[in-house]
């Protein structure tokens, strides 16, 4: 840009070089309003990780250093604002091996995320229902709920449902890498593709029901995950996934299980790491709605939403780095071809409805 300054009684010219995104550079003035107007809802992010390892502040704008942006560094309440994301469930993420401390990781994890909106009120709120993320968007805040991955965090107990519900826990994964009392991991430690859900397994499925808490399906075996989906009378969800019609990975998902996902009225909500959407370590976000259009071809357009996994130490794609690029991705689904509408169900509207018939 050529500028005109003054010095001494002396003009002067110079140059300034503005840095363009060359993705924002790209997207449309149609996809931007069309982002802006829709709910944004990323329904796995492991952010809270990052708090816990490397005492990440979630207030602060951060950027990732490393080639690729690998790992952690994907998401902070400045890049969720600005990347017009209204909701993101927080992954609560404990280790497995802390068998009798389980349960209290992950009341801590839970207290972590409910110091997000005490330290930020006027950008975050914690929600308990569909009407508070509504509340939220209209505010301009995020909303955070939380989402526990793996039943091993409540150390066996059905009894703690409620407390952690009024924490903010809204959806419990079965199972992570490990297999516990509830069920099975599709891949991991002691991973078996036949075993269903445990007694236990069981009863946790039928009480998170009566608790109206979500029940999540991903890292699940095969044969648990279809039991678990036809078991659950409230629809039922897959946090982050990818699906094997796209390519075909053990983290990802079959028809069958798609299917079976749909029936219960649920939603599954695609990852954004080009590993599982692709195969390879580096991708673009093209990947993701490969898979999107591949769950509107088996079940419709009622059925898919957005998990990213951003900050679970995953590569992100190249054009969609962090979270505060998400408008690319609505510029990629308007490129695909899908309807506005489509558009919007992909990006919360799907998975609000479900989070109001489950959660309330």
């Amino acid at each position: 840009m050529v500028n005109l300054g003054r010095k001494q009684n002396r003009y002067y010219v110079y140059w300034t070089v503005e840095q363009v995104n060359p993705i924002e550079a790209r997207i449309s003035p149609e996809a931007r309003v069309l982002h802006d107007e829709s709910l944004v809802m990323d329904l796995h992010c492991d952010t809270l990780l990052g708090e816990t390892l490397l005492g990440y502040d979630p207030q602060k704008l951060h950027r990732n250093r490393l080639p690729g942006s690998p790992w952690l560094f994907h998401v902070d309440i400045p890049r969720l604002k600005a990347g017009g994301v209204g909701a993101v469930a927080l992954g609560i993420v404990v280790n497995p091996l802390r068998r009798k401390s389980a349960l209290r990781a992950t009341r801590q994890g839970l207290a972590q995320m409910a110091a997000w909106p005490e330290r930020a009120p006027d950008d975050v709120l914690l929600v308990e229902t569909a009407e508070d993320i509504r509340r939220a968007q209209r505010e301009g805040k995020v909303a955070v709920f939380g989402g526990l991955e793996g039943a091993h965090g409540l150390s066996g107990r059905l009894d703690v449902l409620g407390e952690l519900r009024d924490s903010g826990l809204r959806y419990v994964g079965l199972v992570h890498f490990t297999k516990n009392q509830a069920a099975t991991p599709a891949f991991g430690f002691r991973a078996n593709p036949r075993d269903g859900l445990s007694d236990y397994g069981r009863d946790l499925v039928d009480e998170l029901a009566e608790r109206r808490i979500l029940v999540d399906l991903a890292h699940l075996n095969h044969a648990g995950f279809l039991e678990a989906a036809a078991r659950s009378p409230r629809p039922v969800i897959v946090s982050h996934t990818g699906v094997r019609g796209a390519f075909d990975s053990w983290r990802n998902i079959d028809d069958e299980q798609l299917r079976a996902v749909a029936d219960s009225g649920g939603v599954v909500c695609i990852i954004f790491a080009p590993y599982y959407l692709e195969g390879r370590t580096r991708g673009a976000a093209e990947g993701i709605v490969r898979h999107i259009k591949h769950v509107i071809d088996v079940v419709g357009e009622e059925h898919v939403g957005l998990g990213s996994d951003f900050d679970g130490f995953v590569v992100p794609p190249t054009d969609l780095s962090d979270i505060s690029q998400m408008p690319w991705l609505t510029q990629l689904m308007m490129d695909a071809g899908l309807s506005d509408g489509q558009i919007r169900k992909c990006l919360g509207a799907n998975m609000l409805r479900v989070f109001e018939e489950v959660c309330g």
